[in-house]
């Protein structure tokens, strides 16, 4: 049997991965316990001195916050954080690169001081059962700080090479620096027109020392007649052996361009992507330039809560706001796809790594270690399709976890491999620790049950500590983080994705520790089909079970009277309660996927045109178009009775001539829909290259901060799957 790109056959078992997942967290629950009684019965009276001498010194130098405290000294450090926000919000639009090293020192001073506040005064280590739940949350929190802090490194300072791009641009156009270009398409499962849209729009980039490869890992006829029909070059291998990395350097034994393009199936570059990008490798020692991954169609959240218009793509941050600032330390990571490479590089490495499913990121840390300089040019490029269903969104998180979390036991880890500088340890080890923080994620989801069911005490904190200590980095995190990442991302949307991502992303970082290797997986399913609502359960289960719980625990508490018994515990824990349910509700919505009408994307065009039959001319403006049909305003408003059967369009400015359509649907306002009818590969060429191929196309504004904090309040409300299909 072939090594295909699915591994392990049982990784389509899809209900197995949270199978596999919760066992492995039974398992070392039981293991924790079973811990716990053995260190009951060893004797700690000399560690508990120890323990109690530094908990005495760090609470006579920490500053006192009692119930004798005034107001104004509780309120004081969050006052004077609102203050210092506050005015930067105002002085500032954006962070000057000489303000982002002391707004980064003074969230770690905030960070440190909650931190090692909470380490020595709010432990509740009374009863081992207490101990080890105050002790896990207190590692929780830590661990997520630190997450935070590693983070906060990639925002010192941000690249910007779009001026050497226009000087690099100016050499290619006068014919000064025209290397040979391939451009690898790899595909093993997409659909014909996703690749014929693609081919046509690298077909199209303005270059002229280019040759086009479609990678067909899955040696169909129709990939071979495609590239036919476009004037392409056709490669197959008889085996799928480590999969797309395996695919990529078969090609890279069959061509001999100086330099290598690759774009997976769904990513479409606009027509300026190798003159941006080409010039850069003058530098003898460039290896690789790569650009951002745009996105012409929503991911699963934006589109299943239907906030389109109001809230970015869950990686928009990390492509175009923290991948320019890891290139100030040459430490950027290969997104596997819109990136050009120098062949000679990549051969000097051995290829493209086989031995991690992330082989993007491992070629990154190759080359880097070798001594090359890697760039990034923040500019959009190239749009491709994100996973817009739930099961497709999550899967693909778990993916990257899984292969991230494998280069710790290949040669790739970034802790070992020699040749890194510390700056490129320490952004590459930051990757490892976020997929690693989901587990606290997940642990947070659960952790306030822990008292309200069994009365473990997570921490032992009053409400004028939780205002003096925690109150402020909270505050200044929610108000700058946006304005720190150039508004792409919010802070509280930040905290919902890690949430949403904690049950699927913790268990499969578990299960990648234990088993790194053991386990296959399945390309992405990025194709858009018509579909009614849908609720995946696969998706769905853990929030279900979380939210009754939470809501079960909250009754369960209040019955057992823990309010008067316990006050500010049970306060902490119905705060923690009361915002997990929220996050959870919003998860669950999340996990209902929206009917899809369409299996296609319209894009919003204003461009005049004529609807002609007969001797017939209705003139108009087109609302939006796509590949398959559209969309058009009468001018006037004046509707013939009856509409014709079929009918041409006509669009003067897309010098398409005129296309054979079918008038599907017809509003009393004047708003006409059609199907486009037998288009010519000429045809299809000037609209894929209208629709995806312009320059500047996919760059827009960024969204309001405000906005993005009322619509995740206002999302739990709205129940937008619920009414949307109502």
């Amino acid at each position: 049997m072939n090594n295909t790109i699915l591994l392990n056959r049982r990784a389509l078992d899809e209900p197995r991965l949270f199978t596999r997942g919760w066992t492995v967290a039974i398992v070392s629950l039981l293991a924790a316990w079973a811990a716990l009684w053995v260190l009951q019965q060893a004797d700690w009276s000399g560690p508990a001195g120890a323990w109690e001498a530094i908990t005495q010194w760090g609470l006579f130098h920490l500053p006192l916050v009692n119930g004798d405290s005034s107001l104004l000294w509780v309120l004081s450090p969050t006052v004077l954080m609102l203050a210092g926000a506050g005015s930067l919000l105002l002085l500032y639009d954006q962070p000057p690169d000489w303000l982002r090293l002391p707004v980064g020192l003074a969230f770690l001073f905030l960070q440190a001081g909650y931190l090692g506040f909470r380490l020595v005064a709010t432990l509740s280590l009374d009863t081992w059962p207490d101990a080890a739940v105050s002790v896990l949350f207190f590692l929780s929190e830590a661990f997520i700080h630190f997450r935070i802090a590693l983070g906060n490194l990639s925002l010192l300072r941000l690249t910007d090479r779009s001026a050497h791009a226009d000087e690099s641009q100016r050499a290619v156009r006068a014919g000064d620096y025209l290397p040979a270009v391939d451009v690898f398409v790899p595909t093993y499962s997409e659909p014909v027109e996703m690749l014929r849209r693609t081919i046509i729009g690298c077909q199209a980039m303005d270059y002229p020392r280019k040759t086009i490869y479609l990678l067909d890992d899955q040696r169909r006829p129709a990939m071979r007649q495609l590239a036919e029909e476009l004037g392409c070059r056709y490669l197959d291998r008889p085996d799928n052996l480590h999969a797309k990395a395996g695919n990529l350097n078969h090609a890279l034994s069959l061509s001999d361009s100086e330099l290598i393009v690759c774009f997976d199936a769904d990513f479409i570059p606009t027509r300026d992507f190798l003159e941006r990008t080409v010039g850069f490798f003058r530098d003898a020692g460039v290896a690789l330039v790569q650009t951002p991954q745009n996105f012409f169609n929503e991911d699963a959240v934006t589109r299943n809560l239907g906030l389109e218009r109001a809230l970015e793509d869950e990686q928009r941050l990390f492509f175009r706001t923290l991948q320019p600032g890891r290139d100030a330390m040459n430490a950027i990571v290969c997104h596997g796809s819109c990136f050009v490479v120098r062949r000679s590089a990549l051969e000097a490495i051995g290829g493209v790594p086989t031995e991690t499913i992330t082989e993007d990121w491992a070629t990154s840390i190759k080359l880097q270690a070798a001594g090359y300089k890697l760039y990034y040019l923040n500019e959009a490029l190239s749009a491709g399709m994100s996973a817009d269903r739930s099961g497709e969104f999550v899967q693909q998180r778990s993916r990257w976890a899984q292969g991230t979390l494998q280069a710790l036991f290949a040669s790739t880890n970034p802790l070992a491999v020699p040749g890194l500088t510390w700056r490129q340890r320490l952004m590459h080890t930051s990757g490892i620790v976020y997929y690693l923080g989901s587990i606290s994620s997940l642990f947070n989801l659960i952790a306030p049950l822990l008292f309200l069911f069994f009365g473990l005490h997570l921490l032992r904190m009053t409400a004028a500590e939780i205002v003096f200590y925690r109150l402020p980095f909270t505050v200044g995190f929610y108000l700058l983080y946006s304005w720190l990442t150039r508004r792409t991302r919010s802070a509280v949307w930040t905290e919902f994705y890690e949430a949403f991502l904690g049950p699927s992303m913790g268990l499969t970082a578990i299960r990648s520790l234990v088993k790194p290797f053991g386990v296959g997986f399945r390309v992405t399913d990025k194709v858009i089909r018509r579909q009614r609502l849908s609720v995946n359960r696969r998706v769905a289960l853990p929030f279900a079970v979380l939210f009754v719980l939470h809501l079960a625990g909250l009754a369960f508490a209040l019955a057992a009277k823990r309010p008067a018994e316990e006050g500010d515990a049970f306060v902490i824990a119905a705060y923690f309660a009361v915002s997990n349910l929220i996050t959870l509700w919003l998860c669950l919505l999340v996990s209902v996927d929206v009917a899809q009408e369409r299996p296609f994307v319209r894009f919003t065009h204003r461009l005049p045109c004529l609807l002609l039959w007969d001797d017939t001319g209705l003139p108009g403006e087109t609302v939006s178009l796509s590949e398959r049909e559209a969309v058009f305003q009468v001018s006037g408003g004046t509707l013939p009775v009856p509409w014709p059967n079929s009918a041409f369009l006509h669009v003067p400015s897309l010098e398409l001539g005129d296309v054979p359509v079918r008038v599907r649907e017809a509003s009393p306002e004047g708003e006409v829909t059609v199907e486009l009818l037998e288009l010519s590969l000429a045809q299809r060429r000037a609209l894929i290259t209208h629709l995806y191929c312009r320059p500047g196309q996919w760059d827009r504004p960024p969204r309001s901060e405000l906005r993005a904090m009322w619509e995740y309040l206002r999302a739990g409300l709205r129940m937008y799957p619920l009414a949307e299909s109502a």
